[in-house]
């Protein structure tokens, strides 16, 4: 498909269309952006390819649009997965510093001078609240940086998995950060049922919770569409990306836990994980989702997609 930036004006008016959540909805939708450099500042990316240039124009523009809809919506809470926080060997963390702030840079440009930074309120009640009901069945735990919980005066560190998608976002509303484990690096398909299960519980919990939420996860695709990258090239990785494009549109399980997972270690994606707990979180709630990918490209090495379940 020839992209041109007359196409980004085009998508951008397109995705404002928005389907709204019901008046008693908790769980209101579950999101997915990027978290690469390139999506933050598509127009520092030093590349001679006119198409990749166009793509990382396209996925700013969709990641902008998908941002105003979460606004929209007026969640009570931001749920945030990441598989780039501070992460334990074993353990899922939830953050419980009262605070948390940090900064990232584009993928050309180092910080500084090119420093992104956003500062997060995190809700401390309902991440102990979690970690008190979760730790009894799976591997989570809370982690306080500098202090007890929730008193702590300095901030949680955030880097770009935190920081990326909540700049996007940009909203003063609370949130709550679900740390992966580095554990995923080299055992990731024997962590698919622990994710389900958790994904699982997750959604439960946020549905029948008081305040409305919205679930975002912090993901890219695979890591290894150029031999120039730092994982080298393989053939898994496009179709990789075009599984999980699958999965979103369709809402077909099997796609993500069985096809997409045959490739993924190869792929290399970090946002998997992520997608297997947004999977987990459908198949508890039994709501009916619309679903679509706004984007879905590889302008770099890595590939990245902007995703919605907004529930109907």
């Amino acid at each position: 498909m020839c992209l041109t930036i007359v196409s980004v004006a085009i998508i951008v008016l397109c995705l404002h269309l928005v389907v709204l959540p019901t008046c008693d909805s908790k769980l209101d939708g579950i999101f997915i952006l990027p978290h690469g450099g390139i999506a933050i500042d598509p127009f520092g990316f030093k590349t001679l390819n006119a198409t990749s240039k166009t793509e990382a124009i396209l996925i700013h523009s969709a990641c902008l649009s998908l941002a105003s809809h979460i606004r929209s919506l007026q969640s009570d809470l931001l749920f945030l997965v990441t598989p780039h926080g501070i992460a334990d060997r074993k353990n899922f963390l939830l953050y419980l510093n009262p605070n948390a702030s940090g900064v990232a840079n584009t993928d050309n440009c180092a910080c500084p001078p090119c420093c992104y930074e956003f500062r997060a309120k995190i809700s401390v009640d309902i991440a102990e609240d979690l970690v008190e009901q979760l730790s009894v069945k799976f591997n989570v735990s809370g982690l306080a940086a500098f202090g007890p919980p929730g008193e702590a005066d300095d901030p949680m560190p955030l880097r770009w998995g935190e920081v990326i998608p909540l700049y996007f976002i940009n909203s003063s509303t609370p949130v709550a950060i679900l740390s992966e484990p580095y554990r995923r690096y080299g055992n990731i398909l024997a962590m698919i049922p622990e994710m389900l299960s958790l994904g699982s519980f997750l959604g439960q919990y946020l549905e029948k919770m008081g305040p409305r939420v919205s679930v975002v996860i912090s993901a890219d695709l695979a890591h290894t569409h150029s031999a120039d990258g730092p994982y080298g090239y393989s053939p898994a990785a496009e179709p990789f990306d075009m599984t999980v494009a699958a999965w979103v549109k369709t809402q077909n399980a099997d796609l993500l836990l069985n096809d997409a997972a045959q490739l993924v270690t190869d792929a290399k994606s970090c946002g998997f994980p992520g997608f297997v707990m947004a999977q987990g979180m459908m198949d508890a709630t039994r709501l009916t989702w619309d679903s679509s990918v706004l984007v879905n490209y590889h302008p770099s090495y890595f590939g990245m997609m902007v995703a919605r379940f907004v529930r109907t």
